[in-house]
């Protein structure tokens, strides 16, 4: 079972009373590369944005946060973000909190999973969620970041300025090594783009959902390489899968 890090009480003013059991990476290098067979859908794990912010407000099961610093992913420092957390039914952090507070946090794309399980309909795809399932949270206080970072259950230590090369470090590399192509889906900038390796067969089946699991598309191509058009309408988080009936793969896009 996670057993999720907790700060400081000065930087939150959360329960430690979770509503979800799931099992994810103990570590927050782990958390940033997870590897199969342990984790056969690592896209589940990986966070989108790892930021340092400052809490501005609470909405909710959320909490309002101006982006300090960024260092993976595509969020702008002052950008304004919404992080949505549990609301005693979700697989994710208790997120509520003082305003100033500063916190450090590995978010994903909203998975908008809260709308209709917590008796709302405040989520929005453009959001962002804390999950659970792994370690989406570091200590902060005074220049250091604390926590778990490559041994479990451990309290490692590493200044907020090295902070940025230690996540280069754990996330997984985007270079090919000569005969092990990597299978992945990605937006080419007006279709979904896919590549797998030589290992899987000639022909692929892709199915497209999104958040809600709704389908947006079911297609199929032959080949190591393929490309389909982006769902009409799309918008927010787009779920990509695609098996060769013997294997298959997982990938989270985000469409604006």
């Amino acid at each position: 079972m996670i057993r999720p890090l907790l700060l400081a009480s000065s930087l939150l003013g959360l329960s430690t009373a979770w509503a979800c059991s799931c099992f994810g990476p103990q570590t927050f290098c782990g958390t940033l590369n997870p590897q199969p067979p342990q984790f056969p859908d690592p896209e589940w794990w990986v966070p989108s944005d790892v930021i340092l912010a400052v809490r501005s407000n609470d909405f909710h099961y959320a909490s309002d946060v101006k982006v300090l610093r960024v260092f993976s992913g595509d969020l702008q420092v002052d950008q304004s973000i919404r992080v949505w957390g549990d609301c005693g039914l979700l697989c994710r952090h208790y997120v509520n909190g003082d305003v100033g507070d500063t916190v450090l946090w590995a978010i994903q794309h909203c998975d908008l999973w809260g709308n209709g399980a917590c008796g709302t309909a405040f989520e929005q795809a453009s959001d962002y969620q804390l999950s659970i399932c792994g370690v989406y949270w570091l200590g902060y206080a005074n220049g250091i970041v604390s926590g778990p970072l490559f041994s479990e259950g451990a309290i490692e230590e590493v200044s907020i300025d090295a902070l940025g090369e230690l996540i280069e470090e754990c996330l997984p590399t985007r270079i090919n090594e000569p005969g092990l192509p990597i299978t992945r889906a990605w937006f080419d900038g007006s279709g979904i783009a896919i590549s797998t390796g030589p290992e899987w067969q000639e022909g692929k089946d892709v199915r497209v959902t999104d958040a809600a699991g709704r389908s947006l598309l079911h297609a199929g191509y032959r080949g190591a390489r393929g490309r389909l058009p982006i769902p009409t309408g799309s918008a927010g988080l787009l779920i990509v899968r695609v098996s060769d009936g013997r294997r298959s793969y997982m990938a989270k896009l985000f469409a604006h």
